[in-house]
């Protein structure tokens, strides 16, 4: 190799590392933005529900029952807070976002014929 081809070789190596390094840069930046946009989860779901039940309802504080009032809603859960009244229980309703699906949620449980009513604790319905 002459000292011309030897300059060149260098220079090639050297501007192809740059490009692998921009490159490999590129390809991380691309996965870890990408990443960050799918991995993002949408707003939990964190509501407090004034339920009132029908007067034949076991004890609603049993983790089982209240599991058994989301149906196949496996990803959220029920958790008592207090009993306001012999059938009103303030129950808080968790589990994974966005907004439409937490209301899918409580809409679906409207249709359960143990629950009477359902409304939210700041009192929208």
């Amino acid at each position: 190799m002459t000292h011309t081809d030897s300059t060149q070789y260098r220079k090639n190596s050297v501007g192809n590392g740059r490009a692998n390094a921009i490159a490999v840069a590129a390809a991380l930046l691309q996965t870890v933005s990408s990443g960050t946009a799918a991995g993002t989860s949408p707003a939990a779901c964190d509501l407090q529900l004034l339920v009132e039940l029908t007067p034949d309802v076991p004890d609603p504080r049993q983790v089982d029952y209240l599991s058994s009032l989301l149906g196949n809603h496996l990803d959220y859960r029920l958790t008592f807070q207090e009993q306001s009244d012999d059938s009103v229980f303030v129950l808080e309703l968790t589990g994974p976002g966005p907004t439409y699906a937490c209301q899918g949620v409580v809409d679906d449980m409207r249709k359960d014929g143990r629950i009477l009513s359902i409304e939210f604790s700041d009192g929208s319905s």
